[in-house]
Order: structure tokens, then C-alpha cells, then sequence
């Protein structure tokens, strides 16, 4: 592991409940130490704002599965100018908003869907040298052997 460090590449995981603050510390850290950024929970909405989009039954795990793979999802990680879009059309504020918000856990939980992105996140991790990741299960499924794993907890008056 110290080797990989000297070396330049340093992979940094940080979990946590919703509201925690991960973005904003992930963020922040990443241009702290020159490295890449990456919201895994951005490329869940973004397949779901898709998936919304196509008019399939959030249900049909199949429907689903088939919109997340077809998807053209590009996700910036650069932690100062960062771009999510889908099919070639910004959805950075979009997939912040209640209709994406309700229905993420529903794509998020079929398991082709989370193959897929889990797959792609350690590809961008394992070609970005030096990344702060964030998201949920990123420690233990999406970067196992991170550098640092960092679990983000904040008071229930703090998170809302």
C-alpha cells in the first residue's frame, strides 16, 4: 500500500447516511489533494432519471436493468467543475429533485443495475491514480482495498 501511495495513486472512501456530508467533505478533500472525485449516488440517479425518462415500470427489473445498460451516462470527476449527463443532456439538477429522489432506491436495489455501476466505478477508480469516491458500500464493495476509508455520522439535527 505505501508504495502505491509514493507513487502517486490513493484511493480514499468515504460512507455514510444520507446528509452526512459526504459530498461536501469528498469534495473539498479531493481538491485538497489533487485528486480525482467521484459520487457514486449521482450515477444511481442519473440511471434513474433514465429510467423515469423511458417510461418503464420501475418494477420490471428487466425494463430496468436494459435502460441502465443502454444509457450513455458520462460522470465528471473533476471536484470543482463536476457534470453528470444522461444521453447527452445535463442532469445535474434533476436528479437532485423528488421525482428521482423516490424512485433511486427502487433502480439502486436490482441487482444488474448495481453490477453494471459497480463494475464502471472500479474501472474509473482503477484509471484515476489518485480518486475520492463516495456513495454507500463504497469501502466494502466498490473500493475494498481503498487507502482510507472514512465513515462520515452526523446528528439527526445536523442531517436535516
Amino acid at each position: 500500500m505505501e508504495d502505491n501511495v509514493r507513487a502517486g495513486r490513493c484511493v480514499v472512501a468515504v460512507d455514510g447516511p444520507s446528509g452526512s456530508g459526504k459530498s461536501t467533505v469528498s469534495r473539498r478533500l479531493a481538491a485538497g489533494i489533487g485528486a480525482r472525485y467521484l459520487d457514486t449516488g449521482a450515477m444511481y440517479r442519473a440511471i434513474t432519471w433514465a429510467v423515469l425518462r423511458s417510461g418503464v415500470d420501475l418494477t420490471d427489473a428487466e425494463a430496468v436493468a436494459k435502460v441502465a445498460q443502454e444509457v450513455d451516462l458520462r460522470i465528471g470527476t473533476d471536484p470543482q467543475g463536476y457534470a453528470v449527463t444522461a444521453d447527452g443532456v445535463s442532469v445535474d439538477a434533476d436528479i437532485r429533485g423528488p421525482e428521482v429522489t423516490k424512485a433511486v432506491s427502487a433502480v439502486a436495489a436490482v441487482p444488474a443495475v448495481r453490477a453494471l455501476l459497480v463494475a464502471r466505478q472500479q474501472e474509473m477508480i482503477a484509471n484515476a491514480g489518485r480518486m475520492v469516491v463516495e456513495g454507500r458500500d463504497i469501502g466494502a464493495v466498490v473500493a475494498p482495498d481503498a487507502d482510507l476509508k472514512v465513515y462520515l455520522t452526523a446528528s439527526e439535527a445536523a442531517r436535516a
